[in-house]
């Protein structure tokens, strides 16, 4: 199996195991899908599950691929190095996935207010900037992947992770600093996975 192949497998995984169970917010933009179009207000938002990207984050919206309205939230598979087996036939990979997502505070709709006819929702416009709870969607989308992560005993067909070590994980972070891209919050997991590599044949001996 290539590291392509690993990558494509690594992420048809996420997108079937991890991605259906996270739902976040997603931020409006100015996009030609209405559903994702900025309110009036511009607080506006709706409810998705994480994209599954391969590499690089794309740098803006147009570089997208169609499948794909928005990368917050979302999750970035890219391989950090590897090394080949030969005896064995079998690789390793050491993997980072990226985890991104958007929150800037509470939104009107997100508080429920008593009222005589019972309890409402907030309006849109009413919003409230803040970093106290904001901050633990990106946790929380990575408590839910490690949670995979350890439960399964394959990430695809012929995929498996390296028991014999760790899974790591941490906060973006600079010289020690955690960066503060509010309303933007990002957090990391690093896996190693194996795979079997393809036999080299001398096509020479059949000529």
């Amino acid at each position: 199996m290539s590291v392509v192949q690993t990558v494509n497998m690594l992420m048809d995984w996420l997108k079937v195991e991890v991605c259906p169970k996270v739902t976040l917010k997603a931020p409006p933009d100015n996009s030609t899908n209405p559903a994702m179009q900025q309110s009036a207000d511009g607080y506006d938002y709706r409810l998705v599950h994480p994209a599954v990207l391969g590499m690089y984050w794309p740098a803006d919206r147009a570089q997208l691929p169609p499948q794909v309205e928005t990368t917050h939230p979302g999750i970035m598979v890219q391989v950090l190095d590897g090394e080949e087996d030969a005896a064995n036939m079998r690789q390793t990979l050491h993997i980072r996935l990226h985890l991104g997502v958007w929150n800037p505070g509470i939104h009107g709709r997100d508080v429920w207010h008593p009222s005589e006819v019972g309890y409402v929702r907030g309006e849109d416009r009413d919003f409230a900037p803040q970093y106290e709870e904001c901050w633990q969607d990106a946790w929380n989308f990575a408590d839910t992947l490690l949670r995979e992560l350890r439960t399964h005993a394959a990430y695809g067909e012929g995929v498996t992770p390296v028991r014999g070590e760790p899974i790591n994980f941490g906060p973006y972070s600079e010289q020690g600093a955690i960066l503060d891209l509010y309303p933007y919050w990002f957090s990391w997991v690093d896996v190693a996975v194996q795979q079997a590599t393809a036999e080299n044949i001398d096509y020479q001996e059949f000529l």
